[in-house]
C-alpha cells in the first residue's frame, strides 16, 4: 500500500521541526565564557598587556580581578581542555592576527597538561565561535571542512552530551554568567572531595614539541612567559602519579629560565587543603579562586615590572 505523499510531506515537516528544535536547545550555549573570550580575540576591547593561557584549572582559578596592577591590562584565555598544540594554533592563526602583542604571557602549567587523552580541546571543534572571514579563510584546506562545519551544527558537535545536558547542573548555576570578569568566570559544582582520584597521565611528545614551538615564538617575540601552577586539592588526588609532567615542566622551565610559581608541589598553602576552596579536586571555586588570585598577585608583582 503506497503512503499518500500528502502524509510523507506531513512527515518530513514533523521531523525537520523536531530536529530544528532540538538543534536549537543543544545550541544553547553550556559555557558562557567561551564566547566571550572569542569575542576578545577577534575584535580586542582592551588589549591586554599580560594574558592568561592554560586549561580549565586557569579558567576557573585564576581572576584577572584581583591580579591587576594600575599599569597593566590582564585577560585570562583560558580554556577548558586546551592543550599545547591548541594554543600553538591557537596563537599563530588567531591572536598572533587579530590582537595586539602582550608583554606577558602567565601560562598555566599542569602537570596533566601533556596528555592529550585527558585534554581534547581542538581548535576546530570552537568554529561555531569563529566569525565567518575566519571561518572561510580555514575552509580552504580540504582536510577541515569536515571538522569545521560540522561542529557549527549544535545538533552533531552536542550529540555526545545529550544525556549530560539533561541531567547535569544548568549553566547559569555551575557557571554563573554575571561572576564572569576578564575571560574568568567560577565553576560552582560539588562532587566527591573524600574520594582518591588516580590519575595516571602519559604526556604526548607532540604536546611537548607543541608547547616548545609555542614557547619558541613567544622568545622571537619578546614576550615574557612566567608559568604558575594551580593549587589541587590535595587530599583528594593523594595517589596521583605526577611525576613525569612535573619533570618536563622543570626541565623546560630551568633550560629557558622561566619563573615557575608552582602552587601544587613547592609552593603548598593552605589552599591546597582547604576542602571549602574546592569544587572537584582539581578546580577551584569562586571562594578558592579568589583566594588564589590575591595570593597569586603578590607572587606576580615582582615579575611584572
Amino acid at each position: 500500500m503506497k503512503v499518500p505523499y500528502r502524509k510523507m510531506l506531513l512527515f518530513v515537516l514533523i521531523l525537520i521541526a523536531i530536529l530544528s528544535m532540538m538543534n536549537l536547545w543543544m545550541g544553547q550555549e553550556y559555557y558562557p565564557h567561551v564566547p566571550l573570550q572569542y569575542d576578545e580575540v577577534f575584535h580586542p576591547k582592551y588589549g591586554a598587556d599580560v594574558i592568561i593561557l592554560g586549561a580549565s584549572q586557569a579558567t576557573h582559578g585564576i581572576n584577572p580581578r584581583y591580579l591587576e596592577p594600575s599599569h597593566l591590562e590582564i585577560y585570562n584565555f583560558a580554556l577548558n581542555g586546551a592543550t599545547p598544540s591548541f594554543y600553538l594554533k591557537w596563537y599563530r592563526k588567531i591572536f598572533r592576527k587579530y590582537d595586539r602583542r602582550p608583554l606577558y604571557v602567565v601560562y598555566a602549567v599542569h602537570w596533566v597538561m601533556f596528555d592529550d587523552h585527558l585534554l581534547t580541546r581542538q581548535l576546530e571543534q570552537d568554529s561555531k565561535y569563529f566569525p565567518r572571514g575566519f571561518l572561510m579563510e580555514e575552509l580552504r584546506d580540504p582536510k577541515n571542512w569536515k571538522p569545521l562545519l560540522t561542529n557549527r551544527l549544535p545538533l552533531i558537535k552536542e550529540r555526545r552530551r545529550l544525556m549530560y545536558r539533561l541531567f547535569q547542573k544548568k549553566p547559569e548555576e555551575a557557571y554563573p554568567r554575571d561572576k564572569y570578569y576578564k575571560g574568568f568566570i567560577p565553576f560552582e559544582t560539588r562532587r566527591s572531595l573524600d574520594k582518591k582520584d588516580v590519575v595516571r597521565p602519559r604526556s604526548n611528545p607532540a604536546e611537548v614539541a607543541a608547547f616548545n614551538e609555542l614557547l619558541d615564538d613567544f622568545a622571537k617575540e619578546k614576550i615574557r612567559v612566567i608559568f604558575v601552577q594551580v593549587p589541587g586539592y590535595l587530599p583528594g588526588q593523594e595517589f596521583a602519579d605526577l611525576s613525569e609532567g612535573m619533570r618536563i615542566l622543570k626541565q623546560i622551565a630551568g633550560a629557558r629560565d622561566i619563573p615557575f610559581l608552582d602552587y601544587e608541589t613547592e609552593k603548598q598553602t593552605v589552599i591546597n587543603r582547604d576542602r571549602n576552596l574546592f569544587s572537584d579536586w582539581g578546580h577551584l571555586n569562586e571562594k578558592g579562586s579568589t583566594a588564589f588570585s590575591r595570593l597569586l598577585k603578590k607572587d606576580l608583582d615582582g615579575l611584572l615590572n
